[in-house]
């Protein structure tokens, strides 16, 4: 069989770590267990057989949904097609008049956290009559969709003055903790159970 070698960020190699029973499996078996049936290895064994327990994993370390396709999911149901990606940013997308703005944060959570830095902040601001900004937990199949215009309105009451913002959500009662704010109107479910 051909080896290749492959380069995965921090992210990915951590998650393949939380996979990994200890002493037992190189990242190599737990993306095959992750992203295979159990089946032979080339060499004719019974890969999981001979390796030991299957352990499942807990809910809180399924392998995380692509965040790529929940944002094209996303947009496609709730905003409709024709939008494209806004350079330099990796999830700021356009079509004609409106821009959309995602912060993902993909793992099951009680507590959910995000930073809009001060230049998208800045364009989303400057088209807040059509822009959205949408906080995103692609693991739990849940976003909040929040209009521009509301976010600024909220920020105004309620003396925010930074030039960025800082998201703090409490999923449970969907708090917006530094503005003291319900998102309750603005979540919506995705995918199984919608």
């Amino acid at each position: 069989m051909t080896e290749h070698s492959i380069e995965v960020d921090a992210e990915i190699f951590q998650l393949l770590q939380q996979q990994a029973r200890p002493f037992i499996d190189s990242p190599n078996d737990v993306l095959r267990r992750l992203l295979l049936s159990p089946a032979e290895e080339p060499n004719g064994r019974k890969f999981l057989a001979t390796q030991g327990p299957v352990y499942p994993m807990p809910a809180s370390s399924q392998p995380p949904v692509p965040v790529e396709a929940f944002v094209r999911e996303i947009i496609s149901k709730q905003f409709g097609v024709g939008f494209r990606r806004v350079a330099p940013y990796r999830m700021m997308f356009q079509d004609g008049d409106r821009l959309i703005y995602f912060q993902n944060f993909n793992k099951a959570a009680a507590h959910l956290w995000f930073r809009i830095t001060p230049r998208p902040w800045k364009s989303l601001r400057a088209k807040a009559k059509s822009a959205w900004v949408c906080f995103t937990n692609p693991a739990e199949r849940y976003a909040y969709l929040i209009p521009v215009a509301d976010v600024i309105e909220r920020v105004h009451r309620s003396g925010w003055s930074r030039d960025y913002l800082e998201v703090n959500i409490d999923p449970g009662s969907s708090q917006w903790t530094e503005l003291n704010w319900d998102l309750s109107e603005y979540r919506k479910l995705f995918g199984r159970g919608a």
